[in-house]
């Protein structure tokens, strides 16, 4: 296989296609971009870069973007809603993972991301939703639903939870399944919280009480962001993720978390756009890949945000692909090479997210004291040491 002969077709703009882009050109293999929504800044909720997905953005050399538009996490601070402690460890940890753990909004690391694929010349296209994949002599034909087709060599999914292509793929499935999660999130500046102290925008802030988990972190020089599980039936409907009463939705979650410590009135108070997630995984799909077409990101293996791993698995996966086909004689063996490698750790971290979404559930008295006490003893004794597996990961990309 000449690699470098390759039209490589992205199937999705958000985090895992920029970079797979970026990875590509790198190898010296062409690809372009077709995203289903208009290129819109400041849109989706924050998330946590940990050490293994800055190391993957170092290679790109745009870790220091990164840091300077989020907030460096200097610990992993667990308390209960009365504000007291339970544990506190150290999770940006240079000497050890090279790269620290980066607090940031989604809309600022994809920005940073298409910038950087903008200023290389890759073609990124919007309003371009997937319609239908047709394999036939050797090559992928693409169309969309505005009547308009591409033509490449190889098509990668990287269009999320959501995916396109996993239903071309898979058309019965295995399915998305709900986690029995919502997610309620929002960001609110810095200097509307005087009474937030430094260490704490520092540090993912991880509180639990009888009514539930409320977590917050800096995510930015003057930004602070939130979010926080509530535990539903069914997922929300469209309409009740994006058509809801601000004023309501807030009252609804001071309910619950309202006599917790400060900060967490306080953030709830002062928040003004409140956003509504599903939560959804994808727990293990028969097989990533068909002929010339493969997944990768939340599009194969869609993990909880409770495992703070999403976005670092889908530049992993964007990595070592881009660093497979330059190097594997054939596209089949790339591909296959791909899925054996990554299949087993992603797997393992989506089972990871489901099982510390279960311990943010709300508790009764009993259990929440027995879960302060698994905290104290656990997370310190063990919590630098269990992080150590998903942080210390690195692709070598010569």
């Amino acid at each position: 296989m000449d690699s470098k002969k390759l039209k490589v077709i992205i199937i999705g703009g958000g985090i895992g296609g920029p970079a797979l882009a970026l990875f590509l050109k790198k190898a010296g293999i062409s690809s372009v971009i077709y995203e289903s929504r208009p290129y819109e800044e400041n849109v989706g909720g924050g998330l946590g870069l940990a050490p293994n997905g800055l190391n993957v953005l170092a290679s790109l050399g745009l870790n220091e973007d990164v840091i300077n538009a989020g907030t460096v996490i200097k610990h992993a601070w667990f308390k209960n809603s009365r504000g007291k402690t339970l544990a506190k460890i150290r999770y940006s940890i240079p000497e050890k993972y090279e790269q620290p753990g980066v607090a940031i909004s989604r809309a600022s690391l994809n920005k940073i991301l298409v910038d950087e694929v903008k200023k290389q010349d890759i073609p990124i296209n919007y309003n371009k939703k997937l319609k239908d994949i047709i394999q036939q002599n050797g090559e992928i034909k693409a169309y969309f639903d505005d009547g308009s087709f591409t033509i490449g060599d190889i098509l990668i999914g990287a269009d999320g939870i959501g995916s396109a292509v996993r239903k071309y793929l898979l058309p019965n499935g295995p399915f998305p399944a709900f986690t029995g999660i919502v997610s309620s999130a929002g960001f609110i500046k810095t200097e509307q919280i005087k009474i937030i102290k430094q260490d704490e925008i520092d540090s993912l802030n991880f509180i639990y009480g009888k009514n539930g988990f409320f977590g917050f972190s800096g995510a930015g020089s003057d930004e602070i962001m939130w979010w926080t599980n509530i535990k539903v039936t069914h997922p929300y409907s469209r309409a009740e993720l994006t058509d809801f009463d601000q004023q309501n939705e807030k009252e609804s979650i001071f309910k619950f978390y309202g006599n917790y410590a400060s900060p967490v009135k306080e953030i709830i108070e002062k928040s003004d756009n409140v956003m509504r997630f599903n939560v959804f995984d994808v727990q293990s799909l028969p097989n990533w890949f068909s002929g010339k077409i493969m997944l990768i990101g939340d599009a194969a293996h869609a993990v909880s945000p409770n495992a703070g791993q999403g976005a670092s698995m889908a530049l992993e996966d964007a990595m070592m692909l881009a660093k497979l086909l330059r190097n594997e004689k054939t596209v089949a063996s790339a591909f296959s090479t791909f899925e054996a490698l990554r299949k087993p750790r992603v797997e393992k971290i989506v089972q990871e997210g489901r099982r510390r979404g279960e311990d943010k559930e709300i508790s009764g008295t009993f259990k929440q004291l027995i879960r302060e006490w698994m905290i104290r003893i656990f997370v310190n004794i063990f919590g630098v040491k269990g992080n150590a597996w998903l942080f210390d990961y690195k692709i070598d990309w010569d």
